[in-house]
């Protein structure tokens, strides 16, 4: 269950972004935050499995270890009232086609519409954070007959100020790519959301929040599957002793139509956004 929010003061952060300039906004509260966490938690190896809104004293993800956004259609957000460290990667879906956005995201990239087949392909679905009030959208469907899949749209810095200063919920990240047409290959999930809100922060590993790639064609007439929208990464924290690790957000890539014919190729899932923020 997500925790809920304290009611803070607003303070000033700044939004450096990387290989751009560095923005200047009024904090919202649930980004100056850090919990109340009570215990500390460690993943040395393997994969550990983690989701929702977690409080803790430290966090610590070592080199060779995997920490999975294992609930699927939602966010993992950290809040840490000392060091997060990240050494090891953090997935945040999907993971061979599992626990990714499996509908219409929020302020990730929207999905890549599907390839037609004998009929047209599946529209991607777009990003919204309110039903109807889109961010950005996915790609068209491809046109019966074997029409190619539209690419979808990708999140913009703008739309995301809005996201800080907002400080709402957290439904989703990237978008679901649109299904091929004529029952084809299905569209790639997409990427969550991963927030990490922190005293320090450590970062020297790995951030996926890619989308997924859509499916091929499996058969004549059928189209491919359009790639997930990639969704979002946001490191907040007062004091950052590194941050040279690797971040993916891009939106899943369209599948193919595998040498079958009267299939579209499915188009390409928007790209998601990453940011780093120091709370001053």
């Amino acid at each position: 269950m997500l925790k809920p929010r304290a009611v803070v003061a607003s303070v000033l952060f700044c939004l450096c972004l990387r290989a751009q300039a560095q923005t200047t906004f009024a904090t919202p509260p649930w980004l100056k935050w850090l919990g109340h966490g009570t215990n500390s938690y460690s993943c040395t190896s393997g994969t550990c499995n983690l989701t929702d809104e977690l409080w803790f004293t430290s966090i610590n993800i070592s080199s060779g270890a995997t920490l999975l956004n294992a609930g699927g259609n939602g966010p993992l957000i950290i809040r840490s009232t000392g060091t997060c460290t990240i050494a090891g990667t953090v997935l945040g879906g999907p993971s061979n086609g599992q626990d990714g956005i499996t509908g219409f995201g929020d302020f990730g990239g929207g999905g890549g519409g599907g390839g037609g087949g004998v009929g047209a392909g599946i529209a991607g679905r777009a990003t919204q954070v309110i039903q109807g009030q889109g961010i950005v959208s996915g790609g068209a469907g491809g046109l019966a007959g074997g029409g190619t899949g539209g690419t979808a749209l990708s999140t913009t810095q703008a739309q995301f100020n809005t996201f800080l200063s907002s400080g709402g919920s957290w439904p989703g990240g990237g978008a679901l790519g649109g299904q091929g047409g004529s029952g084809g290959g299905a569209g790639g999930q997409g990427g969550t959301p991963i927030i990490f809100i922190c005293k320090t922060i450590n970062f020297t590993g790995t951030i996926n929040a890619a989308g997924f790639n859509g499916a091929n064609s499996s058969a004549n007439g059928k189209g491919a599957g359009g790639g997930g929208g990639g969704g979002y990464v946001l490191l907040a924290a007062q004091t950052f002793t590194a941050n040279s690790g690797t971040i993916n957000t891009a939106g899943g890539v369209g599948g193919t139509c595998n040498g079958f014919t009267n299939c579209g190729a499915g188009g390409n899932g928007g790209n998601g956004l990453t940011m780093s923020i120091v709370i001053q």
